[in-house]
């Protein structure tokens, strides 16, 4: 079953996240920079670091430890796994919006979760298929 995600809860979730990153700034978490996963995290980071004001970073070249990945969802955790496993990001501090509890990596912070449903984001098509890119390739 497929759940359409408005512009207005992607706006909510934002703020949910930002209300976090505040949370944590008082525990002494500070992060340099944000960097969007592609595809639906570049979206997220840019809205993010508008929210936040922690400046946008769009190479991953840049990315360090003190650096905040965001991605729309944890899902199988293939995509999250490149990014643990690569030394600029392995410390690097990880938020989705959704999370599957099946995923293979937990984000450090994710906003809800997803359960079995397929969730179409308000930057895909409406029409895009129950099925990770990944698993197309061949």
């Amino acid at each position: 079953m497929k759940e359409f995600v408005s512009w207005k809860a992607i706006e909510r979730h934002i703020d949910d996240i930002s209300h976090y990153i505040e949370t944590i700034r008082h525990e002494g978490i500070e992060f340099d920079n944000i960097y969007g996963i592609p595809r639906g995290g570049v979206i997220l980071a840019v809205m993010l670091s508008h929210k936040t004001g922690i400046p946008y970073i769009e190479s991953f070249e840049k990315v360090t430890q003190d650096t905040l990945i965001i991605d729309d969802i944890a899902d199988t955790g293939e995509t999250l796994k490149k990014y643990k496993k690569h030394p600029l990001s392995e410390k690097s501090f990880i938020i989705t919006i959704h999370e599957h509890e099946q995923s293979i990596v937990k984000p450090d912070f994710s906003v809800t979760g997803k359960g079995d449903r397929w969730i179409v984001y308000p930057w895909e098509t409406k029409d895009s298929e129950e099925i990770q890119d990944y698993l197309n390739e061949n």
